[in-house]
């Protein structure tokens, strides 16, 4: 698609900065390529804000932002756990849930911060198996 002079009308070159035609300067084109992500943003967003149970951020940062939700979701049901189980009445049952729920906590923890490095590094994640692609 050629440009043209907001001011005469002339047709631009490409990659011209002011119009052959009149002197005055031509429209600028903004590029519509994506800016490219700071892996060291994600990698942050993918732990410090998760130690709180706030997992996902760095998903949705590099554009993953259907599996960063999930992640979001289940990193703030299982805190709430941990926290209600650690106030809870029955001690032998509390502590046995609270050791539990803890296991899968850092467990998710440490998968949602490797797959944010994985993706930093340029690499893919794997398509969930039953997800229909359109």
């Amino acid at each position: 698609m050629s440009r043209r002079c907001r001011h005469c009308g002339a047709d631009l070159p490409p990659d011209s900065i002011n119009c052959p035609s009149c002197y005055q300067e031509a429209p600028r084109v903004e590029s519509s390529a994506p800016r490219p992500k700071d892996p060291r943003v994600a990698l942050a967003l993918a732990l410090l804000p998760a130690l709180l149970g706030l997992w996902g951020l760095g998903h949705v940062y590099m554009g993953f932002k259907e599996r960063g939700l999930y992640y979001l979701g289940i990193g703030i049901a299982l805190t709430v756990a941990l926290f209600a189980l650690a106030y809870g009445w029955f001690l032998v049952i509390t502590i046995v849930c609270l050791v539990f729920v803890a296991i899968v906590w850092l467990g998710l923890f440490a998968l949602q911060a490797f797959e944010v490095w994985i993706l930093t590094q340029g690499g893919q994640l794997p398509h969930h198996p039953y997800r229909r692609s359109y």
